[in-house]
């Protein structure tokens, strides 16, 4: 391939990637998956470890956990072209809001692997991919950026940062479903006991915080006892979305949503575990 040639091609896959960039911020599966080979390989952020091509069903209903367009960004983008294959390097940069109110903004590494057919190029392999943290925590290392240094003489930080709640709940399979529809827990991590029913540890993520339920094992002295004299806070952007979608699933109301006598939009729940809820959103100036 001759350096015109090689310049030609390199502006070509440019426009391709920026079209296929602007149908993500868009979240435009179509547009998106137009620009995909019919064999495309992808080797996503999200599992399993490898996948065919997105269809559209799944990329429409990831789109739609997203609260209005999605910020998307490539940077330091290099095109390697030779006949009719490339491949592309860039650092790429996903931010938005979900809609239970979560924030999102990262960087990731992304190369693409391209071909080129009768219609043009099109992307015959996407990987993406995030450095972790080497310190025993096994932890994605999220919070980096293009001008990130490591500093190895660092100490290193702790897997979980705050204080987390460990609950014994009567049915922790159970629980962790039903968290999962009254409010968005996304479940991390789970190991069950000998007799393969009962969890011995299962950990969610609820509004970027940690929860940690197991089920009662009285064999070992850990029964099972009715909670009380505690109360799990969500404190969240949009406190009405958060309080219809858990009662919705089943929370008992206990104390009605509304401004409470100290400023804040308050309201109070049970789980059918009898773990008590509360939904908190800090007003704000001119509400």
């Amino acid at each position: 391939m001759s350096e015109i040639e090689s310049r030609t091609a390199a502006a070509e896959i440019r426009a391709v990637i920026e079209d296929w960039a602007g149908a993500i911020r868009r979240k435009d599966a179509g547009r998106f998956l137009a620009h995909g080979a019919e064999d495309c390989l992808i080797y996503s952020l999200a599992p399993p470890l490898k996948a065919p091509e997105a269809d559209a069903e799944g990329l429409e209903r990831w789109f739609s956990t997203w609260e209005g367009p999605l910020g998307y960004r490539i940077q330091d983008l290099d095109i390697a072209a030779n006949g009719d294959v490339a491949f592309a390097t860039a650092l790429a940069h996903l931010s938005g809001e979900k809609l239970d109110g979560e924030k999102a903004s990262f960087w990731y590494r992304l190369t693409l692997g391209l071909r080129r057919v009768a219609e043009g190029w099109k992307i015959a392999h996407q990987h993406e991919s995030v450095p972790f943290y080497m310190d025993g925590s096994l932890k994605a290392a999220v919070d980096l950026d293009p001008d990130s240094s490591v500093d190895w003489n660092a100490p290193s930080r702790p897997p979980m940062a705050g204080v987390i709640a460990y609950l014994s709940v009567q049915d922790a399979n159970a629980s962790a479903e039903f968290y999962g529809r009254a409010f968005g827990a996304r479940e991390q991590h789970r190991k069950y006991a000998e007799d393969g029913k009962r969890l011995i540890h299962c950990h969610l993520a609820i509004n970027g915080g940690a929860l940690m339920i197991n089920d009662p094992f009285p064999e070992f002295g850990h029964s099972w006892k009715p909670p009380e004299g505690f109360v799990l806070h969500l404190v969240v952007d949009d406190a009405d979305f958060w309080w219809q979608r858990a009662v919705a699933a089943g929370a008992e109301v206990t104390m009605p949503l509304e401004i409470a006598f100290w400023g804040d939009y308050y309201g109070q729940l049970r789980d059918p575990f009898g773990v008590m809820w509360a939904i908190v959103a800090p007003m704000k100036k001119g509400d």
